[in-house]
C-alpha cells in the first residue's frame, strides 16, 4: 500500500515538472561509465530498469550494474533562448581587386577605366583601413594612364549573407606622362557585397574626381589650367 502512495506521489511530481519544465529525460549511470539518457518505462524493483532512448531503442539494465539514476529537464520549445542570427566576424587581413568603369560627367570630365588593389585590417566586424594602389587609364583624345596610391575606410554593415558597405579612397596620382601632370584622387562609393567561396564578391558605384591638367583657351590663348576630371563608377571585385 505504502508502495502504491509513492509510486502515486512520484507521478504526480513527475507531470507537474513535465508541464512547467519541459520535457524530462532519465540518465541511467552505469558501472562501467556508459550513460543511457531516455525514459524510463518499466522498474523491477531490485532486478532491473528498462528505458527507451531517443532513437527508440530500448536497454534493459540489471540493478547491479546501475551507479544512480539521474533526471534532466529538456527547456520547452517557449523558454528555450532565442539565438540572433548574426554575420560573421571577417578575418583580421583583407585584400581586395576590383575592375570598373567610369562614365564622364561635368564640364571636364573623362571616361576611365579604373583599376584598384587595397590590403589593409579589420579594426572590428564594420570598420576597415587599408591602403592601395591601382591604375586610371582615361580614354580622351589622348589616351594616358595615371597610377594612384591613396588610403582607403570602409564601413561593412553586416546583414546576414548580404552586406551593404561604403568605402572612401583618397590619394595622389602620379601620370605617367610627367610628375608634374599628377593630381589628387577622391573615390567615395557605396556596395553590396556576398560570399562566394572562400572569398566575397563585390559590387559597388561612385563618384570619382582625379585633378589633372587640362589646356584652356584664355583670351585667345591656350593656359595650362588644374581641375578635376569628374566620373560615375561602377566597380566589381573580390575580396580575400
Amino acid at each position: 500500500m505504502k508502495l502504491r502512495i509513492w509510486v502515486l506521489l512520484l507521478f504526480t511530481w513527475v507531470s507537474t515538472a513535465w508541464s512547467q519544465t519541459g520535457q524530462p529525460k532519465e540518465v541511467i549511470h552505469l558501472k562501467n561509465g556508459s550513460v543511457l539518457r531516455g525514459t524510463i518505462t518499466e522498474w523491477v524493483p531490485e532486478v532491473s530498469l528498462i528505458i527507451q532512448l531517443a532513437d527508440n531503442s530500448v536497454f534493459v539494465c540489471p540493478i547491479g550494474d546501475i551507479a544512480k539514476v539521474t533526471r534532466e529537464f529538456t527547456p520547452s520549445a517557449a523558454e528555450e533562448p532565442k539565438v540572433l542570427r548574426t554575420a560573421p566576424v571577417s578575418q583580421e587581413f583583407e585584400f581586395f581587386a576590383s575592375l570598373g568603369y567610369g562614365i564622364s560627367s561635368g564640364k571636364y570630365g573623362l571616361d576611365v577605366v579604373n583599376f584598384n588593389m587595397v590590403y589593409g585590417k579589420n579594426l572590428t566586424s564594420a570598420h576597415f583601413v587599408g591602403g592601395g594602389t591601382g591604375l586610371r587609364y582615361f580614354l580622351s583624345d589622348n589616351e594616358f594612364a595615371m597610377l594612384p596610391v591613396f588610403a582607403e575606410y570602409r564601413y561593412r554593415m553586416q546583414r546576414e549573407s548580404i552586406s551593404p558597405y561604403g568605402r572612401v579612397a583618397l590619394g595622389y596620382s602620379l601620370n605617367t606622362q610627367g610628375i608634374e601632370k599628377s593630381g589628387v584622387m577622391f573615390n567615395p562609393r557605396i556596395g553590396v557585397e556576398f560570399p562566394a567561396g572562400s572569398a566575397r564578391i563585390c559590387f559597388d558605384m561612385g563618384y570619382q574626381t582625379q585633378q589633372m591638367p587640362f589646356l584652356i583657351l584664355d583670351n585667345w590663348t591656350l593656359v595650362e589650367r588644374y581641375k578635376n576630371s569628374e566620373a560615375l563608377c561602377f566597380n566589381l571585385g573580390l575580396v580575400f
